[in-house]
């Protein structure tokens, strides 16, 4: 048999997908013509269909001094190479091929594409993200008609919170081919992201139409059901997702979080643990010191306990820290450099170490994240940890807070002190949901006579900052003077109300069992359940909710009404 037809029958093998057949007549014929540019290159294909993309590679680097380099045989080479370069992670080394050929006048839209996909991989942070796009845009004025570049597009629109760019990239996409699961899925997760969610599983279902498999999709049909407060159906998506991928993360933890938000929590708790495993999830600190089971007893033995997520979430589950002091442990809690001087008001505080994030260790037996107490303390519905204040405001830095408000509004007969904390953290994921324009709360002013407001954040948007300058003399900001969360707990402890969003300063005020009143988006965090005005967490606490997705102007209205009729003792 000459070369050739040896070159016809492993070519036969491979799209046959015999690999094992094609590799064994290539290396044969190789053996005898080592410089043969055909077998080289079909070898080349062969072993990258198994992922081997090194060899791959090596191939296609022998192969291409053997053909003419201005020929197509040598363009389609190159691309190639560069494919496989970007498979093994070697994206610089893709770029630059690229990037040669583009320059050489090659201006084609596959190696713009690729040289788009090249820059991304090199610099995960976004950093290239500009560029990238310029490539595709390049890409797509040569050739429109391609649906791939077009979800490519999407996809880095999307990455940078692009949102209506994004959602005209994929009604392109549409356009082209609506016969992919996969970009009837994103159309669906940029719907989400804008919240048309009505819209969103309107693509969620066609995609299942089309792959009633897609583990995806059912995770994210079931997200967006939770979003509108249809967890049962939702339960049901990432239930499904389960039953075709056991281990999918991502439908664990959303199961986990509707079940929560349902009252559930034997079965979710459980549940809740993937949360180290599920796409954007937070690393896992400390892995090397043993994980406390909750069984072993914990007499004569030092436990580090670990702040999690956000500072709400510490101050929120810091009341299980004397649960484990209690049961004979050492305990080294280890928190936020903001929290730090606040975690001293713990009542158990002269009983552990407090250490803060990062800082050095003693000897440790065992560690816990804090959010896997309530698991290990067997937390259900009736027996939530609830006394109030389970954190305390040092008496002296509480005196000098109140003579800083006295210096701003006196108290006087019948004077009533209102905290407003409107806004949180801008960089939550929910934040354009729970935050609220401080000038909604005007409103409130005019409840009844004799109110004074103070804005307790350090940080003010510039549009509340630039409201709360103009908004007349019942308003005083108080940002400047706070530092961290225990001048933010002084700060509440002075007000005869506090009423919050959604963040940190919510949790604080509860912790410290002081009146709050807290405004709650339609479709609210796991820990404030659903329907209830009360929190089983903060006996203190007072719920408003919203009864339509995005509407604040009702919930203002109730918190008015609230304030124009509340009792206050000072």
């Amino acid at each position: 048999m000459n070369a050739t037809d040896t070159v016809r029958l492993a070519l036969d093998h491979f799209h046959q997908d015999d690999y094992a057949a094609a590799e064994q007549v290539l290396f044969g014929l190789l053996e005898t013509h080592p410089r043969h540019k055909d077998a080289l290159q079909l070898l080349g294909s062969v072993v990258a269909a198994q992922g081997r993309f090194e060899e791959a590679a090596l191939a296609w680097q022998q192969a291409l001094p053997l053909v003419d380099p201005d020929s197509e045989e040598a363009l389609a080479l190159r691309y190639r190479l560069g494919r496989a370069f970007y498979e093994q992670g070697r994206y610089e080394d893709s770029f630059l091929l690229y990037r040669d050929l583009i320059e050489a006048g090659h201006e084609r839209p596959e190696f713009l594409v690729a040289a788009s996909a090249a820059l991304q991989g090199m610099s995960p942070s976004g950093k290239n993200d500009g560029q990238a796009l310029a490539l595709l845009e390049e890409a797509l004025r040569r050739n429109p008609d391609v649906p791939d570049t077009w979800h490519r597009k999407a996809r880095l629109h999307e990455r940078t919170g692009q949102w209506e760019a994004a959602r005209e990239c994929l009604r392109q996409v549409l356009l082209r081919f609506d016969e992919r699961a996969q970009y009837w899925l994103d159309a669906g997760l940029i719907e989400h992201a804008l919240g048309d969610y009505e819209e969103a599983l309107r693509y969620y279902d066609r995609a299942l139409i089309l792959d009633p498999d897609l583990v995806d999709a059912h995770v994210s049909r079931g997200t967006t059901l939770a979003r509108l407060r249809d967890h049962e159906e939702a339960i049901d998506s990432f239930r499904r997702a389960l039953r075709m991928d056991g281990k999918d993360a991502d439908a664990h933890v959303n199961l986990a979080l509707s079940l929560l938000v349902l009252g559930r929590l034997e079965e979710a708790l459980p549940l809740y643990e993937w949360r180290w495993e599920g796409s954007g999830a937070d690393p896992y600190r400390h892995a090397a010191i043993p994980p406390w089971n909750g069984g072993s007893s914990l007499a004569s033995k030092r436990i580090l306990l670990w702040a999690e997520q956000g500072q709400g979430d510490t101050i929120q589950f810091s009341r299980y820290v004397q649960q484990i002091v209690e049961a004979g442990a050492e305990v080294v809690f280890e928190v936020p450099e903001s929290l730090f001087t606040l975690m001293q008001g713990l009542p158990v505080a002269s009983r552990i170490q407090l250490v803060p994030t990062a800082g050095a260790l003693p000897a440790i037996d065992y560690q816990l994240p804090l959010m896997s107490l309530p698991l290990v303390c067997n937390t259900a519905m009736d027996n939530i940890p609830a006394p109030v204040p389970y954190l305390n405001v040092h008496i002296d830095l509480k005196r000098q807070w109140e003579q800083q408000l006295d210096a701003l509004a006196p108290r006087a007969p019948g004077q009533v002190r209102v905290g407003i904390i409107c806004s949180g953290n801008p960089g939550n994921a929910n934040d354009a949901r729970r935050s609220i324009a401080l000038e909604r709360f005007a409103a409130l002013a005019k409840a009844r006579d004799g109110v004074s407001f103070f804005i307790i954040q350090p940080d003010l948007r510039t549009a509340d900052a630039q409201w709360l300058r103009q908004a007349g003399p019942q308003w005083h900001a108080v940002g400047e003077g706070i530092r961290d969360f225990a001048d933010t707990a002084a700060a509440l402890s002075c007000m005869d109300l506090v009423i919050s969003v959604d963040t940190a300063a919510a949790h604080l005020a509860g912790a410290l069992g002081l009146p709050v009143w807290i405004a709650l988006p339609y479709a609210p965090d796991w820990r404030w359940f659903l329907q209830r005005h009360d929190s089983p967490w903060y006996p203190t606490a007072r719920l408003f909710r919203q009864q339509r997705a995005g509407d604040w102007d009702e919930v203002i209205t109730t918190l008015r009404a609230a304030l124009a009729v509340a009792a206050f003792s000072s």
